[in-house]
């Protein structure tokens, strides 16, 4: 059985790089990707991910309120936030929103 994930960033390239090396490791199966959290809810239920990657960086709806709307209704799903920049009260506030983790 894989770990199923769902990719919010708001690059094309970035979100085609991490299929690109999730897809070498049968463990991982990349169910869904968009670029931005305006359709949090919806994709979840769609996809249903067992872990999220998630931008926190992104346009219209960020990856810090996505992180509020997922944990505010499918508590159990992980998300790993990413991020470009060393921003520490933007990690720090994913993870006191519960967040499983951070990748710089």
């Amino acid at each position: 059985m894989s770990i199923r994930i769902f990719i919010y960033d708001d690059s094309a390239d970035r979100r085609d790089s991490l299929k690109a090396l999730l897809s070498l490791n049968d463990a991982y199966k990349v169910v869904g990707e968009a670029a931005n959290c305006k359709n949090t809810i919806r994709d979840i239920e769609t996809f249903n991910p067992d872990l999220i990657l998630m931008d926190i960086n992104m346009p219209e709806v960020d990856g810090l309120e996505g992180l509020k709307v997922i944990k505010a209704s499918h508590p159990s799903v992980k998300v790993l936030m990413q991020t470009a920049y060393d921003d520490s009260e933007k990690i720090f506030t994913s993870i006191k929103n519960g967040a499983s983790g951070y990748i710089l």
